[in-house]
């Protein structure tokens, strides 16, 4: 039984129906948690690495109690008012914000401009107060350390904003047709994500980030490794939980008694795509049905089960081998890469993809990817083996 929102869980599981629940869904949670555990996983390494002076610190003035700009009002205004106007809109359409989420932010039709005046016209005032309160007849200035630790949120937020295009664009190269749906239909942004386009185009910004900002880059990629498996295996619960396609090929053998049902094969009851054929009537003997029941016409591999326990397994190993390599900048991140490429190839062979020739070979593009990762993985580490081998002999 899937549980796309927490008025299904609750419903289903207490018998209590809360309309209010409809607002949050399971997949979202999930998600959010998974950034949640990496952050925090994110900050104590990087503070961790901090404390043995592995990142060159810069120093910024700083200065407190300096005067009141009106400038600093511009954000929170602007939250106020976001926040004003789209929050009795989400009462008044609770229906269409429990089915379509993201549709009903990034709609212009929904919302109350009044309210959104008013919340904002609070905002402003408050923040007004704060910094009139620290005002001060002479400023301070004082030279503070910019610690990489600092940008622990920052850093997160630029992984979120980047893998969802990087996400969305993987996904339109492997499916072409959807690519019209980015610009028409704003819910698809967060529909069909493909995890390693996510993953390049993520890693690309940070390093854009960490070369500007001057952090180093190998220490700072080292330091996410473990924190990036770990926040993708609590992410891939609410994959599970909501039932959002990414599940594994029919598996109708007998399951041994020892094995609970829900890690051998699922039917993705009541799964958020209200899907029941997604092999287009190509499962042998089965009929083609009409989907009028989200309910899969066989049980199928449970893969984000199998993916949870997969990357929590290796990033735990990454986590426990990270005081080992610390002096040997790169080589986590180079694990990382092999990794995760042997944990994609290997779910891939159960998973529902399309398969394409990539030089001669019939693959499936994460399957492509993940020996991209591989080879990179090898490659890197090499490179890390023989750099430290030779600075230890000179």
């Amino acid at each position: 039984m899937c549980y796309p929102s927490f008025y299904d869980l609750f419903n289903q599981l207490f018998g209590v129906k809360i309309q209010l629940f409809k607002l949050f869904h399971t997949f979202g949670f999930f998600v959010a948690m998974g950034f949640i555990v990496g952050i925090f996983i994110l900050k104590k390494e990087l503070q961790r690495r901090e404390k043995l002076g592995l990142f060159q610190l810069k120093y910024q003035k700083v200065i407190y109690g300096s005067p009141f700009n009106y400038t600093d009002l511009i954000f929170p205004a602007i939250l106020g008012f976001l926040i004003g106007w789209k929050s009795i809109g989400v009462i008044q359409n609770i229906e269409i914000v429990g089915d379509e989420p993201v549709k009903y932010f990034l709609s212009l039709n929904y919302g109350n401009i009044w309210l959104g005046l008013v919340i904002m016209a609070i905002f402003v005032a408050y923040e007004y107060y704060s910094l009139k309160k620290e005002e001060k007849e002479k400023p301070e200035e004082k030279l503070e350390p910019i610690l990489p630790s600092s940008f622990t949120s920052l850093i997160m937020f630029i992984t979120a904003i980047a893998g969802v295009f990087g996400s969305n664009l993987f996904n339109s190269l492997e499916h072409p047709s959807q690519l019209k749906e980015l610009f028409t239909d704003p819910s698809s942004l967060v529909s069909g994500l493909n995890i390693f386009g996510g993953l390049i185009s993520a890693g690309i910004a940070v390093f854009i980030f960490a070369y500007v900002k001057k952090i180093n880059i190998a220490h700072l990629f080292d330091s996410m490794a473990p924190a990036f498996l770990i926040a993708y295996a609590v992410g891939r619960l609410g994959c599970q939980t909501a039932g959002d396609g990414c599940w594994g090929v029919p598996h109708i053998e007998p399951k041994p008694a020892f094995i609970p049902q829900i890690l051998w094969a699922w039917d993705y009851k009541n799964n958020i795509i209200h899907e029941c054929d997604p092999y287009q009537g190509q499962v042998k003997g089965m009929p083609v049905p009409e989907c009028n029941t989200a309910q899969l016409i066989q049980p199928v591999y449970p893969t984000p089960i199998y993916e949870f326990f997969l990357a929590s397994i290796l990033g735990l190993i990454l986590w426990l081998m990270r005081k080992r390599l610390t002096h040997f900048a790169g080589a986590l991140v180079s694990l990382f890469f092999i990794m995760a490429g042997i944990e994609r190839i290997l779910i891939e062979q159960i998973r529902v993809n399309e398969k394409a020739s990539y030089f001669g070979l019939q693959l499936t593009q994460s399957e492509f990817i993940s020996i991209l990762f591989i080879l990179f993985g090898l490659g890197l580490g090499t490179f890390i083996f023989y750099f430290y081998k030779k600075k230890s002999i000179s």
